[in-house]
């Protein structure tokens, strides 16, 4: 049975018993902390979306959030939900790793879970996330298809291996639908700043670029390409609100299928059976998705990414063959028709 299987079975039996009439269901306090603000149209956003999701499904949950907890007093802030019943902490940035490694050997019976995480820091914590760069493939194949310049501008965030793996599944894309084509990066080096990311963007339009994407967490992207006429795509959420004449499609996170699994492996009492207590959810576990296509996508495009995304998700087709999960957390290279610098 694989391992996908089972976690299903496990998911179902979990929830069947919780349902089950007259069956007590004692609450279950779970706690998020962000980095940044639930407004920010991307990575925070789509965490408390997916958090707030896992909270419906499942019967029990006493659910606290808290933005802007990564900072000067996230250790006080850690202990502090530890010490408030929490039995489940997500602590929702790769920043938060630090904080974690000193306070959870403090909480014992708390399950500590560093979103973006790369290593194991106490027997107590487990990590997630998601294989956005699934999505990004299929995104670049619609950017290599719709650019009539072959020149696909990419404003990124910062140059660590998370957006780095991005720009390559990205340029990976491109490659497939159009040989003749080039990405073109642009470092914002913030993660959110709305009149940064679109000054960034612009720039990469003035250089010729006439479909523009992102790694970062506003619309600022999204607003410069409407204003300018060039095609879009959008990372974290969907973002057509923004750019409605020329949005092509975009990457989005679905936190909610992992999160949920989660606490139910640790409501269940099966959370230290999952090895290393990581989870890493793609485009076959619903963790990623390509949003819907806009109106000026042609039919033979949208056919080709979505058979390609039908291969990716039965397990035809990886976008980075032969490589592990711990490899894909090291990606610091571009692919050859990247263009940009990596310090």
């Amino acid at each position: 049975m694989s391992e996908k299987i089972v976690l299903i079975v496990l998911l179902v039996a979990a929830l069947l018993t919780l349902s089950i009439p007259g069956s007590a269901v004692e609450d279950q306090k779970v706690a998020v902390l962000y980095i940044g603000s639930i407004g920010d149209y991307g990575w925070t956003y789509e965490g408390h979306q997916g958090v707030r999701n896992m909270a419906e499904k499942l019967p029990g949950i006493e659910l606290s959030e808290r933005k802007f907890a990564c900072g000067p007093d996230a250790l006080e802030i850690l202990r502090e939900y530890a010490e408030a019943g929490n039995e489940v902490i997500f602590c929702h940035s790769y920043d938060f790793g630090e904080y974690i490694g000193e306070v959870a050997p403090e909480y014992p019976n708390v399950t500590f879970m560093w979103g973006a995480g790369v290593e194991k820091l106490a027997p107590n914590t487990g990590t997630y996330f998601e294989k956005m760069y699934e999505a990004r493939f299929l995104a670049g194949m619609v950017a290599g298809a719709m650019t009539k310049k072959d020149k696909i501008g990419y404003a990124a965030a910062f140059p660590i291996s998370e957006v780095v793996r991005g720009i390559d599944a990205f340029a990976k894309g491109v490659n497939l639908t159009n040989p003749d084509a080039e990405v073109y990066v642009e470092w914002i080096d913030e993660w959110y700043n709305v009149s940064k990311e679109k000054e960034v963007t612009l720039s990469l339009i003035d250089e010729g670029c006439d479909v523009v994407t992102h790694h970062s967490d506003s619309y600022g992207p999204a607003t410069a390409a409407e204003e300018r006429g060039v095609y879009y795509i959008s990372f974290g959420s969907d973002m057509r609100t923004f750019a409605p004449d020329v949005f092509l499609t975009g990457s989005i996170w679905n936190w909610a299928p992992v999160m949920t699994d989660i606490v139910v492996a640790v409501r269940s009492g099966t959370w230290d059976e999952r090895p290393n207590q990581d989870w890493w959810y793609g485009l076959a576990e619903d963790g990623v998705e390509l949003a819907p296509f806009g109106d000026i996508v042609p039919d033979d495009v949208r056919d080709r990414v979505k058979e390609k995304e039908r291969a990716i998700v039965e397990g035809e087709f990886e976008v980075f063959p032969n490589m592990t999960d711990e490899e894909l957390r090291e990606i610091y290279y571009f692919e050859p028709n990247v263009v940009g610098m990596l310090p």
